[in-house]
């Protein structure tokens, strides 16, 4: 039986990731599983629902974290929240994470459609700050939350549509800088609104993946960006560290991640022991068990994964933490988060 190896956590989760700040061990590695739309699972309530109600949507983050006791609340539902704040149209599913209507940006005229938000009223802005309010106010104590938004490259895209966006960063490259440089300003006042409300920022890239982008776009339209995001956590944030995580494959693009200078990678599809190698020195590195192994393995089978990524992270010289790759699915069995956290409390230890 795999709960008949667990030690007892002697540090609430906000005393663990705080001692990373501190530059000490703690008792054992945080884990931070991706829990997005699966805490709407955790309440019982359909996630159409969840995401739409900042009550419930907050409810929901809460009774997730005190039911696997993660180190780590997390409020995103799409990375395209920021995008509809601006203007993008959304379709919303009873039971799914809403999906990109057409795009509002059509021609390279809709420019002057697309708006820095007012974070009061427009979208569902209101439901992530009140729901954001509502995790601090009920676990912030014991716990951290972060609020979650995409990076200009992603808003972009989602504003433009991916497959005509791919196109303009080649046909069209000055008015690509226009369109970011409004997500840009849009993501640093979200980053505002997050901080006021003593939440931790973090900021999701998953279209500038070395999957999707060359390092040489990246360069020239990803990084220069998250370098102004991770420029203003830092003067802001008031010691908060910047926290940049990007989906897929990314290890041709860490040199330009590194010039970015952000403190946190959370890292997906890539070998965590050439993460610490080549970045180790200056960021902490968290991941990446499998997203899909989570879903349809067995907790056996997650706890041995987790156990060779704890095998390759542990040792990183500004920190690891074991975590998920990338969100963790809608319908992830309980048991699977369980084993994954429990990994953490079992190989990821300082104090034996």
């Amino acid at each position: 039986m795999l709960s008949s190896l667990i030690p007892k956590d002697n540090q609430t989760s906000l005393e663990r990731v705080l001692s990373y700040l501190q530059g000490q061990n703690p008792q054992r590695i945080a884990c931070f599983p991706l829990i997005l739309n699966h805490a709407a699972r955790v309440l019982g309530v359909p996630v159409g629902k969840c995401i739409q109600d900042a009550e419930l949507f907050g409810k929901a983050h809460v009774a997730a974290y005190r039911r696997y006791g993660n180190d780590l609340i997390t409020f995103l539902s799409t990375t395209s929240t920021l995008a509809e704040a601006m203007g993008q149209r959304m379709n919303f599913i009873e039971d799914d994470a809403p999906q990109l209507a057409e795009p509002l940006v059509k021609e390279l005229d809709d420019l002057k459609k697309v708006k820095v938000p007012d974070f009061t009223r427009d979208g569902r802005m209101p439901v992530y700050l009140q729901a954001t309010e509502y995790a601090v106010a009920e676990v912030g104590s014991e716990v951290c939350v972060s609020t979650v938004l995409a990076g200009p490259f992603t808003t972009a895209a989602a504003l433009r549509g991916a497959d005509v966006f791919v196109k303009d960063l080649y046909r069209n490259k000055e008015w690509v800088h226009e369109l970011l440089e409004i997500c840009c300003e849009a993501g640093l006042r979200f980053i505002d609104e997050i901080l006021k409300r003593k939440s931790l920022p973090i900021i999701v890239e998953p279209i500038g993946s070395a999957s999707l982008v060359s390092p040489r776009t990246f360069k020239e339209f990803v990084a220069p960006y998250l370098k102004r995001m991770s420029d203003h956590i830092h003067a802001n944030g008031g010691g908060l560290p910047a926290v940049l995580h990007i989906c897929g494959k990314t290890k041709p693009n860490w040199g330009p991640m590194l010039e970015s200078e952000w403190d946190i990678w959370s890292l997906d599809g890539v070998d965590m022991g050439e993460a610490k190698e080549f970045a180790g020195h200056r960021v902490c590195l968290v991941g990446n068990v499998t997203p899909a192994n989570l879903l349809t393995n067995t907790p056996e089978e997650i706890d041995a994964e987790a156990k060779a990524v704890c095998a390759k992270g542990m040792g990183s010289p500004c920190g690891f933490i074991l975590g998920s790759g990338c969100e963790v699915p809608i319908n992830t069995p309980g048991e699977n988060l369980d084993a994954l956290i429990n990994a953490a409390r079992k190989y990821g230890r300082f104090d034996l």
